[in-house]
């Protein structure tokens, strides 16, 4: 992940549940800081496992490199005000699958 002002570039891989690739996504998006950045690059993964159909077949494990960044997700008071409306897709997107887990990477 780079974050330069207002320009970001991130990217990511979906795996099955055996570790092998099958969705590969990257790309530059608007973003204001490398947290904000990490944010947007879950709402992506979260979009696209959507679209493949895995979530009945295969749990969302997701391992962002951002203690911050998951706390935003995971617990309201933490969360930027200013970020209000991203939150609410992302927790829409998330309501519709059958099970996500969150993993920290130190």
């Amino acid at each position: 992940m780079i974050a330069l002002e207002d320009e970001a570039g991130c990217g990511g891989v979906l795996r099955d549940e055996k570790g092998v690739v099958c969705a590969l996504f990257s790309g530059l998006i608007v973003a204001r800081g490398s947290e904000m950045a990490k944010i947007i690059a879950i709402k992506i993964v979260v979009e696209l496992y959507i679209g493949l159909s895995w979530q009945v077949k295969v749990p969302l494990v997701i391992e962002p490199s951002s203690c911050v960044a998951l706390e935003w997700v995971m617990k309201r008071n933490y969360r930027s005000w200013t970020l209000r409306n991203l939150f609410i897709d992302i927790e829409c997107d998330i309501n519709q699958l059958v099970r996500v887990q969150f993993i920290v990477i130190h």
